[in-house]
C-alpha cells in the first residue's frame, strides 16, 4: 500500500496562519462533502469524501472514500492517518503547525482580512477595478526574506481571489473562490481552484475542489469529530 500525503491542499499561504485566526468564525462545527482534482506533471489525482471541522478545537477529521478508504485526523502539529480496511495507522508529528486539509482556505475566506494581520501583515494599498476591491498586503519585516506580497480580491462582500508573491515579486500561487453559499453568517466558496507556479511562471500544480452538502452544528458531525484510531491497531510514529 502506498502512503499518500497529497490530501493536503496547495493553499500555499495558509500554512503560516495561526490558530487564533480561525476562532473568529461563528461556526461551531462544519461538514462538507468534497471532490478534489489535483493535476501535477500531467497526471490527475481525484479524491472524494467528507471533511468535518471543529472550530473551537481546531480539529479536522477527513473521511476519504475515493480512491481508497482513509481517515485523517489533524490537530495542531499532529496528523494521524488510518486505513480501516488494511488496519494500518500512522502518526506524523511536525515541529510546526500542520495546515488543516481542505477546510483551511474555506474558513479563512470568511475572515475580514484572511487572518493576515494576525501573522503580521499590514495593508499597503488598495484599488478598485471593475467593482472588485483589491487589497495589497505587505509581509512582516522579520519575514520579508521568506514571504512576499499578498493580493486579495473582494466583490459583494465575498472573497473571490488570492494571489501570493515570493520576496522577489514573482507570483507563486493564485486561488479563485466561486459559487459562494450562505452558511450561517458566512459566505462559503463551494468551488476553489488554485495554481502553484515556478519562477518561470510554469504551472507546477493545479487543484480544483468542489464542495457540497454543507451541514452546520449537527450531532452527526460532533460524533465523527470524536473519532480515534482503535486501540487494537498499532500506530507507526513518524517525525515530519
Amino acid at each position: 500500500m502506498q502512503l499518500s500525503l497529497k490530501l493536503f491542499p496547495i493553499a500555499f499561504l495558509f500554512i503560516f496562519f495561526s490558530d487564533s485566526t480561525l476562532y473568529a468564525s461563528p461556526l461551531k462545527t462544519l461538514s462538507l462533502d468534497f471532490k478534489r482534482e489535483l493535476t501535477e506533471r500531467g497526471k490527475i489525482e481525484t479524491t472524494a469524501g467528507t471533511l468535518h471541522y471543529d472550530v473551537q478545537a481546531a480539529r479536522v477529521v477527513v473521511e476519504v472514500t475515493q480512491p481508497l478508504q482513509q481517515m485523517m485526523i489533524v490537530k495542531n502539529n499532529v496528523l494521524e492517518i488510518y486505513y480501516p480496511v488494511e488496519k494500518q495507522a500512522f502518526r506524523f508529528t511536525s515541529e510546526g503547525r500542520i495546515p488543516l486539509p481542505f477546510v483551511e482556505s474555506i474558513i479563512q475566506s470568511t475572515q475580514a482580512e484572511y487572518g493576515l494581520t494576525a501573522i503580521g501583515y499590514t495593508l499597503d494599498r488598495h484599488d478598485v477595478v471593475d467593482e472588485v476591491l483589491y487589497t495589497y498586503w505587505a509581509p512582516p519585516k522579520e519575514a520579508k526574506d521568506k514571504l512576499g506580497t499578498v493580493i486579495l480580491g473582494m466583490h459583494d462582500d465575498r472573497f473571490i481571489s488570492a494571489e501570493v508573491k515570493n520576496p522577489e515579486g514573482h507570483i507563486i500561487g493564485r486561488s479563485r473562490y466561486e459559487n459562494h453559499s450562505r452558511i450561517g453568517t458566512n459566505y462559503i466558496p463551494m468551488t476553489i481552484t488554485s495554481s502553484v507556479y515556478s519562477e518561470k511562471s510554469e504551472v507546477l500544480q493545479y487543484e480544483r475542489v468542489v464542495y457540497s452538502n454543507s451541514q452546520v452544528n449537527t450531532q452527526h458531525t460532533k460524533a465523527i469529530l470524536n473519532f480515534t484510531i482503535p486501540e487494537s491497531v498499532e500506530v507507526k510514529e513518524i517525525k515530519w
